[in-house]
């Protein structure tokens, strides 16, 4: 077919139009900006905290200052240092808040996910308080143990000490959680739990005794560990006894707040974590190779339904802390070899005492041994990331020969492997002069804890 004119002058047109059109495309590309596709969920904020102190004695007349290290769960980097007071003793926290309790009688404080270029709020305690523990209630306020007989209670929106409250003999433990407005105070000395209802201080008059008379002989009970579970609803008061004889766990109703089983555990345990998935509380017991597990879950005591030992899981040595993974699979227990008695009262103390390097790996479905895994010598604390990717394991490394080494070893949790290993930062940190305090060794690392 032979086009027409009509045509001819209509093909024309449309080819004018198509090159103006690619022209002005040309000019307007220089200002079109690629918008990026959505990035992979790049996961919750968390980092592991590991309270060292420092030995040092500055020769320029300052104070050698103890330090929080924070390790990025995610990226298995250091996140930051902060600097907290002199000889510290005890690392608590809230799911925004760390509370570093130090040797002088001062209270460190700072936002717990926000350590780069932190520095740390100083709290003065009342003169003459030797702290030894703390922890914290629905309110948001700090209660730290006085080892004298009170309970300094530290307002978190003031950073100051606004109350002081007398409970029994020899405070050693705070117990409590965001899901309770009391807290639950361990009295080592005179053998009982003081409850405070933090809404407004009010000291319960009635103490709850931790000596068991039926089963042991009414031995002293020396209450040392508290865990409340995450609801709020019950308090495991872990009991030393005598170090000889097993020693007992004995858990509260808090609606109540009465005893509601009292249940045998190893040699002198020290601490216990909470497994909220399988309703279980883990034991360690620093003169027994076992890990005893308790069933907490299905409580009922209308039919005499209350939390029962399920399982003492034997490793191979004993353990001086425990951790749990979130995601119900396994336990870790620290074998750091220490003194029958270790606790977080002695710890500093005991630390050139713990040798040992080996983390067991506990099976807790199975309730057995998996794994052994070795670490850094002095393995005295453990933890694990709430994502239940990493478990994180503290190498005091004071054996003779090994005061540079000193660091915290990461396991993957995927093949229970250690993925490497953060030294732990020098004893000169915090020093005015640094001449004047040692370059080369390390500080002591004695706690982590992972937040939030």
């Amino acid at each position: 077919m032979i086009p027409t004119r009509k045509s001819l002058w209509l093909a024309l047109l449309t080819g004018v139009i198509m090159l103006l059109a690619s022209g002005c495309n040309d000019t307007l590309r220089q200002f079109i900006t690629e918008v990026p596709g959505p990035a992979g969920n790049p996961g919750r904020i968390s980092n592991a905290i590991v309270l060292s102190t420092n030995p040092a004695v500055p020769t320029d007349g300052t104070v050698a200052v103890g330090s929080d290290l924070h390790i990025d769960v995610s990226g298995d980097s250091v996140a930051g240092i902060v600097p907290v007071g002199p000889n510290p003793v005890f690392l608590a926290k809230t799911l925004t808040k760390v509370f570093i309790l130090n040797g002088d009688a001062t209270v460190s404080s700072y936002q717990a996910l926000l350590p780069e270029g932190a520095t740390a709020n100083t709290t003065i305690l009342p003169a003459g308080t030797v702290a030894l523990a703390g922890g914290f209630s629905s309110t948001g306020n700090f209660f730290v143990a006085d080892q004298g007989g009170g309970v300094n209670v530290i307002n978190a929106s003031v950073n100051a000490v606004t109350d002081t409250l007398t409970v029994g003999t020899n405070p050693v433990m705070v117990a409590g959680n965001g899901a309770n407005n009391k807290i639950y105070v361990l009295n080592n000395g005179s053998d009982d739990v003081t409850v405070i209802s933090t809404i407004d201080n009010f000291i319960s008059p009635n103490t709850i005794p931790m000596t068991d008379i039926v089963n042991h002989n009414g031995q002293s009970a020396h209450p040392i560990w508290g865990v409340m579970t995450p609801d709020g609803v019950h308090v495991f008061i872990v009991n030393q006894g005598d170090g000889i004889h097993t020693g007992w766990v004995t858990v509260i109703d808090t609606l109540l707040d009465v005893k509601i089983a009292t249940i045998d555990v190893g040699i002198s345990p020290n601490f216990a974590v909470f497994d909220p998935t399988n309703q279980r509380l883990y034991v360690s017991n620093t003169g027994s190779p076992f890990i005893s597990v308790i069933k907490a879950n299905g409580i009922d005591l209308a039919n005499r339904i209350v939390p029962t030992k399920i399982a003492d899981i034997p490793i191979p040595a004993p353990a001086v802390s425990v951790a749990a993974l979130q995601d119900g699979t396994r336990a870790y227990a620290a074998m750091g070899g220490c003194p029958v008695g270790t606790t977080h009262l002695n710890i500093v103390a005991n630390l050139a005492s713990c040798p040992g390097n080996q983390v067991a790996v506990i099976d807790v479905q199975a309730l057995a041994l998996k794994k052994v895994i070795t670490v850094g010598a002095g393995a005295v604390s453990i933890d694990a990331a709430t994502n239940s990717s990493r478990v994180y394991v503290v190498g005091a490394n004071v054996m003779a020969g090994t005061a540079h080494a000193a660091n915290v070893s990461i396991i993957n949790t995927g093949d229970d492997s250690v993925v490497g290993t953060i030294p732990i930062p020098q004893q000169s940190l915090g020093c005015q002069n640094a001449t004047a305090c040692p370059q080369n060794d390390t500080q002591i690392p004695f706690m982590v804890r992972v937040v939030p």
